[in-house]
C-alpha cells in the first residue's frame, strides 16, 4: 500500500457557514485508510466561538472544488501515483450530507493547531466509490480567518 498526503490553505471562512476544505474520492476498486488529518487557524480573537470540524464520510461529492495532486509519501522510498481523486477549497457545499461515522470535533479556535493521528488498526477505512471530507463550520462570531489543513492516507 502506498501513502499519500494533500494539504491546502482555505479561502476566508464565513461565520456559521460550512466549508469543505478537502475531499477525497477513492476510485471504485481502491479503498483508502485515513491515517492523519490536521487543521490550523491562522488568526482568531478571544471572542470567537468554537469551530465544528467533521472528518468523515459524506453521501455525495462536492462539485465546486479544485482538483489537486496528492504528494506520494512512501516510507520505503518508492514513488507511486494516487488512485484517489482530490478536491480542495469548495466554493459551495452542494450535495452530500454527513454520514454518522468518522470524527466530529467542536474545537476552540484559541486551541489550534489540532492533529488527529490514528494507528492503522483504528484508522477509518473509506470504501472505493465513496467520499471523505474535512469540513469546517466556524462559530457565529469568527472574524476573517483562513485555515491550513491536510490529510494523510493509504491506498
Amino acid at each position: 500500500m502506498a501513502t499519500f498526503q494533500v494539504s491546502t490553505t482555505t479561502a476566508t471562512l464565513a461565520a456559521s457557514t460550512a466549508y469543505s476544505a478537502i475531499e477525497l474520492r477513492p476510485v471504485s476498486a481502491t479503498p483508502i485508510q485515513i491515517l492523519k488529518w490536521w487543521i490550523d487557524l491562522n488568526s482568531y480573537t478571544s471572542t470567537d466561538h468554537p469551530v465544528l470540524v467533521q472528518a468523515g464520510k459524506f453521501s455525495a461529492a462536492v462539485t465546486t472544488n479544485t482538483s489537486d495532486t496528492p504528494l506520494a509519501v512512501d516510507y520505503r522510498g518508492q514513488d507511486s501515483t494516487a488512485n484517489t481523486l482530490v478536491g480542495v477549497n469548495a466554493t459551495s457545499e452542494g450535495a452530500g450530507t454527513w454520514v454518522a461515522n468518522g470524527e466530529l470535533h467542536s474545537l476552540a479556535p484559541q486551541g489550534f493547531p489540532y492533529a488527529c493521528w490514528e494507528t492503522e488498526d483504528t484508522a477509518l477505512w473509506v470504501p472505493g466509490g465513496s467520499y471523505w471530507r474535512l469540513r469546517i463550520t466556524p462559530g457565529s462570531t469568527l472574524t476573517s480567518t483562513t485555515v491550513t489543513c491536510g490529510v494523510l492516507w493509504k491506498e
